[in-house]
């Protein structure tokens, strides 16, 4: 019984083994009007799109605001203060400004959560290398509208949440789900073992079991 648990262990890893991993596949993103998070390991640089002459922002961390135009960085005046845990930034420049915010943020984990604004597009581009969407090992959630490929880098997109939505993103290495497939067949490979070598040492016990009532029954001892 024990032999024929550790075989289905050992088909089951391979079953997950050849399930192929998730791929993106898509065409470059061009001209996104929304909240952009462009990941790395360790933090988010974060594009919000603008227009005007003065800006707000509320963070619960502190952050370098910038503000740019299709020219380049645009000089402001910068307002912070602190009230309740948050960071509220007031961005003042001298002119009219069509472009966008820069900041950035932290993760940690190799997850990503962000609240996302009713009617606001959120695109979300994870650091080169890595992938989401394994059952297993981690996927976005809601599922995205869109994936998409932008500069060699996943980019997941909500085309338009219809209430403030939370994003959380949990991404890992490309090779990460093959890596962890065989990691699984090295266990139930070794489930495999430990399962015959049980089995091997019963009969070896239960022979030894039968040896020694045969050389009683032989001595005439009860």
């Amino acid at each position: 019984m024990n032999l024929r648990i550790g075989g289905l262990l050992v088909l089951l890893a391979l079953a997950l083994f050849m399930i192929p991993v998730p791929i993106s596949v898509g065409m470059e993103t061009r001209g996104f009007n929304g909240t952009t998070y462009r990941l790395t390991s360790s933090e988010a640089e974060v594009t919000v799109p603008v227009n005007g002459t003065s800006f707000n922002l509320t963070l619960s961390f502190k952050s370098e605001v910038r503000l740019f135009d299709s020219n380049g960085e645009v000089p402001v005046e910068t307002e912070v203060t602190f009230w309740r845990g948050s960071y509220n930034y007031r961005i003042i420049s001298e002119e009219h400004v069509e472009g966008h915010l820069n900041y950035t943020r932290p993760i940690t984990d190799q997850r990503f959560v962000a609240l996302a604004d009713e009617n606001v597009p959120v695109r979300v581009i994870l650091p080169p290398g890595y992938a989401t969407g394994d059952p297993l090992l981690g996927k976005a959630r809601p599922k995205p509208d869109e994936v998409e490929t932008l500069e060699n880098r996943t980019a997941l997109i909500w085309a338009g949440p219809d209430k403030r939505t939370m994003i959380d993103v949990s991404f890992y290495r490309d090779d990460a789900p093959r890596s962890f497939r065989l990691f699984l067949l090295l266990l139930a490979f070794l489930a495999g073992v430990l399962a015959l070598e049980h089995l091997t040492s019963i009969k070896r016990l239960r022979s030894a079991r039968e040896e020694s009532d045969i050389d009683r029954d032989e001595e005439g001892l009860p």
